[in-house]
């Protein structure tokens, strides 16, 4: 039998290499759960105030430094309200320093009326691509009829809406993606990670290892 006696350090005790190596150790600590679960609440509360209710289980996206990374999801869209709320930036009541750079439909003011008075039977939705990151666009309008009759002649405008209706949710997507890359650079500073790393009060070999598996055998073999 052997007995082996071995100093342990905690994160602060330790010398700036040693503590650069124990961070580098860590740098998948904050990340390595659901991490992102808060960004989609955020994000789908955010949303429901422009009359946007996003599908949760739709949210994908895939980052964050390589070429095809991305985002997307899919939604519902009250279009009345969703006029409305980015006429009055209504977004703020949830989110006051939030700017959103969303453009006036360059649409005539009647079919805008026919919209918002529920002449146009629509169910716009935002949908996420299948085999991409991004999303496109339905406004759920196959024909238009008023009084009996069918008018085609106003599809044009409605290509207009569909297409700023998409613009709306390009940006949305963009704010999406760059809220989760801002959480997940935070998450995997050096910054957070020490502040896990004092929370669990984790332990370290002089050179920066981590000891909390030897921890966690002694408490086993001590038991026996």
């Amino acid at each position: 039998m052997k007995t082996i006696t071995l100093k342990l350090y905690s994160f602060n005790e330790l010398e700036k290499t040693a503590k650069e190596k124990a961070l580098t150790t860590y740098r998948d600590l904050n990340v390595n759960f659901d991490w992102w679960d808060d960004e989609f609440e955020d994000f789908i509360e955010l949303c429901s105030y422009l009359g946007i209710a996003v599908i949760k289980d739709s949210i994908k996206f895939s980052g964050f430094y390589s070429q095809g990374d991305g985002s997307g999801f899919s939604a519902t869209v009250d279009l009345p309200k969703l006029l409305i709320a980015v006429a009055n930036q209504s977004w703020k009541d949830y989110a006051p320093m939030q700017e959103f750079q969303f453009s006036v439909p360059p649409i005539d003011r009647k079919v805008i009326a026919l919209v918002a008075d529920g002449t146009l039977p629509a169910e716009p939705q935002i949908i996420s691509r299948s085999r991409q990151f991004g999303i496109v666009t339905d406004l759920g309008i196959s024909e238009v009829i008023k009084n009996g009759k069918t008018h085609d002649n106003i599809f044009e405008e409605l290509d207009k809406l569909e297409e700023w209706l998409r613009s709306v949710a390009e940006i949305l997507n963009r704010h999406l993606y760059k809220s989760l890359e801002n959480q997940y650079e935070f998450l995997t500073s050096d910054t957070a990670i020490k502040e896990s790393i004092l929370t669990n009060e984790y332990l370290f070999t002089a050179d920066g290892r981590s000891a909390n598996h030897l921890i966690e055998l002694n408490k086993r073999t001590s038991k026996k």
